[in-house]
């Protein structure tokens, strides 16, 4: 029976020992890879727009609608005709659905009042970029402009994103290097990354047809 006993509590502290050792190797491989640094790197680019969206509004006013009518296309002609010159093509011209108010009030100056929106959505940026400066031709030829506004936008994202996050991931290295120096550590390899989100933006109020592009992207290294 004594030998039993014995036995036992051998068989049990070994059992003790193998866990202990185990729990210890594990332990510490864990905090091996718990020692990192997270650090990030920016990347900025600047670019020109490669599409233009011209938004043209305007608005007739009748106490007849047949008049109302003939102004309408009195109005899209002087307009068309104008983007025409500019440069730009007729498939590149798109004319909305033209929207009609009835003012039913006794005392209104007007019945009808219509109101039509065009839109140039083309890749000629320059001539847009032109051609704007230039509406007042279309006011002197009778047409009340109400709406003149241009979006530019970068649509080719993709050409950028490479040469973008390899900056970004090299700017976050060189910073994760510096901190390894001063601490006494050995940079080792990325254990974590998230590239970030691409941003687009004007450079400037004054050259709305260039764009930033801004990207920040959070890298963790191993350290040891």
């Amino acid at each position: 029976m004594e030998n039993i006993k014995n036995y036992s509590f051998w068989i049990l502290g070994l059992a003790l020992f193998v866990f202990s050792l185990v729990f210890f190797l594990s332990a510490q491989n864990f905090s091996k890879q718990g020692s990192y640094v997270e650090v990030k790197g920016l990347s900025e680019k600047i670019v020109k727009a490669d599409v233009a969206i011209w938004s043209l509004n305007f608005e007739v006013k009748s106490n007849n609608i047949d008049w109302l009518y003939a102004d309408i296309e009195k109005n899209l002609l002087t307009i068309k005709t104008f983007l025409k010159e500019k440069g730009f093509e007729e498939s590149e011209i798109n004319v909305a659905p033209v929207n009609i108010y009835q003012d039913t009030y006794r005392d209104a100056l007007f019945r009808y009042n219509a109101n039509t929106q065009l839109s140039v959505y083309t890749k000629k940026v320059d001539i847009v970029r032109s051609a704007s400066k230039d509406t007042l031709l279309i006011v002197k030829k009778g047409v009340t402009l109400n709406q003149n506004s241009i979006t530019f936008q970068f649509s080719d994202i993709n050409s950028v994103k490479p040469e973008m996050l390899a900056e970004a991931i090299k700017n976050a290295k060189i910073s994760a290097e510096q901190f390894a120096t001063e601490s006494g550590s050995r940079l080792g390899s990325i254990s974590r990354a998230n590239q970030g989100v691409f941003d687009i933006s004007d450079k400037d109020p004054g050259s709305p047809e260039f764009k930033k592009i801004r990207v920040v992207s959070s890298l963790r290294f191993l350290v040891n």
